[in-house]
């Protein structure tokens, strides 16, 4: 089987699971070519570069962000050449700017080859909507009709079905999952290790945070309700990483509220692992969400998780979680409640067992999701679904 990946972020959850998805098929003995783009990129995205390269495969430097400018009609233009000369089985495109590149290939010429397109959580799906977002809407049902959508929750695919109308043939649903053999927790030596380098305090409890400082991911929310906690708790410290366009307000939020000493910040970490063996806890406060990798990996590390009530967290509110404190979107006075119990507990004289890696390994290990992910691409390749018959590949 020959594969080409298209993705624009070069960073965070969207490349993580690509990076994953990536060397898993190679694993396998899939030909993998890569499009991507460097624009936001780091050390993993140029290791990952080196190995599809290492391994036969032909990579495009795509050089667009995630917003609509007059280079997308070059790397469209870029991306047919690519695709001619590899000749790909199947093309599958993450996120909105490479799912939008990937389905145009029509209107330039590139026929017959099957699309399938991950958005990793639509734009319309946030609580707000915004000035743009019928349009986006429109953009996605009409290409959600001549390509399949790979859902990554049955919050985005309920969107996918009833908002975009996507026909339910052509919106499986496949659930993100996570290497339960790579994030794993923490020995107390090795925490101990871990929160030298990154600057924390070794007696701290400290509430871990990895993602973008973007209104999807609301992190002010956060430091507001972190803020107020740890005016009640002197033990609490957030590690956050992550960086974006809301980089100065959470600067200048730190620095009015003083909490230099309690809020440790690192733009990216190219081994995200270690992140989660150094913290106790993991929040995310997000607005919506396809279905957070981070959330995924810290579950298999077995960190106590304060998640918002966002559309795409659902598929985790329902589990039966020993340690998840939630709240609704924004909602400060509830996540500093949350951020507070979380606290007690972790220093409580005899905290409960968790069984979030249990859950994690039971329900969203990698090895599984990523093999539904494989075994979806033979479906799509089958005649009927060339054909426009009604394929079966919503039952992978």
């Amino acid at each position: 089987m020959n594969i080409l990946l298209v993705s624009e972020p070069g960073v965070d959850g969207v490349f993580r699971y690509v990076e994953s998805l990536a060397h898993h098929l190679l694993g396998e003995g899939v030909s993998v070519h890569l499009a991507y783009s460097d624009v936001r990129g780091g050390d993993a995205l140029r290791r990952l570069v080196a190995h599809v390269e290492d391994r036969g495969g032909r990579t495009l430097n795509l050089r667009i962000g995630n917003r609509p400018g007059p280079s997308d009609l070059r790397a469209l233009l870029a991306l047919r050449g690519l695709v001619r000369e590899v000749r790909p089985d199947l093309i599958h495109a993450h996120s909105a700017k490479a799912g939008a590149l990937a389905r145009a290939l029509p209107f330039v010429g590139v026929l017959g080859i099957p699309l399938l397109y991950q958005p990793h959580a639509y734009i319309g799906m946030r609580p707000v909507r915004g000035r743009l977002d019928g349009a986006y809407d429109l953009v996605e049902r009409l290409l959600g009709r001549w390509s399949t959508t790979l859902t990554c929750s049955y919050d985005e695919q309920r969107y996918a079905l009833h908002h975009l109308r996507i026909p339910p043939t052509r919106a499986p649903v496949i659930a993100n999952g996570v290497n339960t053999e790579r994030f794993v927790p923490g020995t107390p030596a090795r925490r101990l290790e871990l929160r030298a380098a990154f600057g924390l305090p070794a007696d701290a409890v400290v509430l871990g945070a990895m993602c973008r400082c973007s209104a999807q991911k609301d992190p002010l929310t956060l430091y507001r309700a972190f803020a107020r906690a740890a005016a009640r708790d002197p033990r609490i410290v957030l590690f956050h990483v992550g960086q974006g366009e809301l980089d100065p307000e959470l600067d200048a939020f730190v620095a009015e509220h003083r909490l230099e000493t309690r809020v440790v910040r690192r733009p990216y970490l190219s081994t995200p692992a270690d992140f989660y063996q150094a913290v106790d806890g993991f929040a995310l406060t997000s607005r919506y969400e396809g279905f957070s990798l981070a959330l995924l990996e810290a579950l298999s590390a077995d960190l106590p998780l304060i998640i918002s009530e966002a559309t795409g967290n659902g598929d985790l509110l329902h589990r039966p979680l020993s340690h998840l404190w939630h709240a609704p979107i924004g909602d400060v006075a509830a996540f500093a409640s949350a951020i507070g119990e979380w606290g007690r507990e972790r220093v409580s004289l005899s905290p409960a067992p968790c069984n979030h890696r249990e859950i994690a390994r039971a329900c969203y290990d990698q090895s599984h999701t990523l093999g539904r992910v494989r075994r979806l691409y033979e479906r799509l390749r089958a005649p009927e679904a060339l054909s426009g018959e009604a394929p079966a590949y919503a039952r992978a």
